[in-house]
């Protein structure tokens, strides 16, 4: 089922954040929302999320059970290592594969063997968004938002994290919000511009 917004309309007490906002998107494919800080594109994320339902308008097939997503909260669990961050967010139970492919992300990740096991407190900003990153990475939702993936990441791991994006991308509906350039440019999205 496509991704359909129709005529959404939302505002914050006298402040119109959309007015009649309508847009279709692919099955599969990458899309980029771009637009001045504070114009609405975490709240359009929240809506397409399902947490945010304080609209007028419909939203098609998107909501809880079919969306996974990184917010700019890394939300992870602090007793719990990087891995069983991963693990406990993919599945309702550990065995050997689970491990396995939670392993590999982070490892693909820019992790070493060591890394995975260590818990929040004892993670960098950096290292919290690519747990958080590869919990969304490894979920089986056929749509994917991402919102600001790259931030607080070095550019080997950034690039990484946009090949590992494209390639989702082949499968997917992916959709992403960013202020870097080098995300929404190297990885061919479809830009959806709120400023315009």
């Amino acid at each position: 089922m496509p991704l359909e917004l129709k005529s959404i309309t939302k505002q914050f007490g006298e402040k119109i954040i959309f007015k009649d906002f309508s847009y279709s998107f692919k099955d599969q494919g990458l899309y980029a929302v771009t637009g001045e800080s504070g114009i609405g594109k975490t709240t359009l994320f929240r809506m397409i999320a399902g947490l945010d339902n304080d609209y007028s308008g419909s939203i098609e097939g998107g909501g809880i059970g079919r969306v996974g997503f990184a917010f700019q909260e890394y939300r992870l669990f602090p007793a719990l290592s990087a891995v069983e961050n991963v693990i406990f967010a993919i599945s309702d139970r550990k065995n050997e594969a689970v491990l396995n492919k939670s392993k590999d992300m982070l490892l693909c990740l820019g992790f070493s063997e060591t890394d995975i096991n260590l818990i929040h407190s004892e993670l960098s900003g950096g290292m919290k968004q690519r747990v958080s990153l590869a919990r969304a990475f490894l979920s089986d939702f056929p749509i994917l938002l991402l919102d600001e993936p790259t931030k607080e990441l070095d550019e080997k791991n950034a690039t990484t994290v946009r090949e590992i994006i494209k390639e989702l991308s082949r499968e997917k509906l992916v959709i992403l919000v960013s202020h870097s350039d080098g995300d929404t440019a190297s990885i061919g999205a479809t830009e959806i511009n709120l400023s315009n």
